[in-house]
C-alpha cells in the first residue's frame, strides 16, 4: 500500500513538473514525511525524482522545439556547485520558516506570471506598450551582457536553497529566464526543466552520500513523476503562451497556500 502511495504521489509531482517546469518538492516532502519518512529523506527522494522527472520533460519540451540553453549554461553550473553545499548544510538547520517563506515567494510569482498571461493575451500594437518594452529591453540588454557572472552567481543561489530545500529550482530558473534573459514561456520552461534536473541530480549525490536517500521510495516516486511529466508535459505543449502563463500563476499560487499553511 505504501508503494502504491509513493507512486501517487510521484505521479501528481511528475504532472506539476511537467506542467510548469517545477520541482515535486511541494507534494513529495509533506507526502513522504506522513508517511513516516524523515524531512531530510523525503528531501532526498525528492531530489531524485525531479532528477529522473525532468529529464523526461525537458526531452518532451525539445522534441517541440522549446529548449534553449545558450545562456542556460551558467546558471546550470553555478547552481549544480550551489547543491552540493545546499545538501550538505541541509542536515544541521532546524525547520524553521523555509517552507513558509517559499510559500509567500510562491504567490509573489503567481502574480507575476498572471499578469503576463493578460498582457500576452492583449494584441500588443499601440506605442505606450512598444516604449515599456524597449524600456524593459535596456535593463535585459544589460543583464545579458552579463550573462557568465549573473548566471553562475544566481545557479550557485538557487543551488544552495535546491539543497536546503530539495527542490531542483525549477520555479527560479524559470523566473530568471523568462524575465531576465527573454525566453518565451514555453522555452523558459523546456529549459528550465533542463538545468532543474542537473541541480536536482548534484543534489541527489550529496543526499546519497550523507545516506538520506531511501532508494525503493526513490525509484518508485520517480517511476510515477515520469509518467505524470510526461503526459502532462505534452499537454503543456499545446497551449499557447498566455493560457500557460496563466496556469503557471495559478498552480504556483495554489502551491504557495499550501505551503504556508502546512498542507
Amino acid at each position: 500500500m505504501a508503494i502504491v502511495t509513493i507512486f501517487a504521489i510521484g505521479l501528481v509531482a511528475g504532472i506539476i513538473t511537467g506542467q510548469i517546469g517545477a520541482s515535486g518538492v511541494m507534494v513529495i516532502v509533506p507526502g513522504l514525511i506522513m508517511l513516516g519518512y524523515s524531512t531530510f529523506d523525503a528531501i532526498g527522494v525528492s531530489l531524485f525524482a525531479d532528477t529522473i522527472a525532468s529529464l523526461i520533460v525537458s526531452w518532451t519540451y525539445y522534441q517541440h522545439g522549446n529548449l534553449n540553453l545558450k545562456q542556460g549554461w551558467w546558471i546550470a553550473i553555478g547552481s549544480v556547485l550551489g547543491a552540493q553545499m545546499g545538501s550538505f548544510i541541509s542536515p544541521h538547520i532546524p525547520e524553521i520558516g523555509l517552507s513558509n517563506s517559499f510559500g509567500i515567494f510562491l504567490i509573489i510569482t503567481a502574480v507575476i506570471f498572471w499578469r503576463r498571461g493578460n498582457r500576452k493575451s492583449l494584441i500588443s500594437t499601440n506605442k505606450e506598450q512598444s516604449i515599456n518594452k524597449d524600456k524593459k529591453n535596456n535593463l535585459l540588454s544589460f543583464l545579458k551582457s552579463n550573462v557568465v557572472i549573473s548566471g553562475i552567481i544566481l545557479g550557485l543561489l538557487i543551488g544552495i536553497i535546491t539543497g536546503l530545500l530539495g527542490a531542483g529550482g525549477g520555479v527560479m530558473i524559470l523566473l530568471i529566464l523568462v524575465f531576465v534573459m527573454d525566453y518565451k514561456m514555453h522555452e523558459g520552461i523546456g529549459t528550465s526543466t533542463l538545468i532543474m534536473a542537473f541541480t536536482a541530480a548534484s543534489g541527489t549525490i550529496g543526499h546519497a552520500i550523507t545516506g538520506n536517500l531511501p532508494h525503493e521510495a526513490a525509484i518508485y516516486a520517480a517511476l510515477g513523476a515520469v509518467i505524470g511529466g510526461r503526459i502532462s508535459a505534452r499537454y503543456a505543449n499545446k497551449v499557447n503562451e498566455a493560457t500557460l502563463s496563466k496556469i503557471v500563476g495559478t498552480i504556483f499560487a495554489i502551491l504557495g497556500i499550501m505551503m504556508i499553511m502546512g498542507i
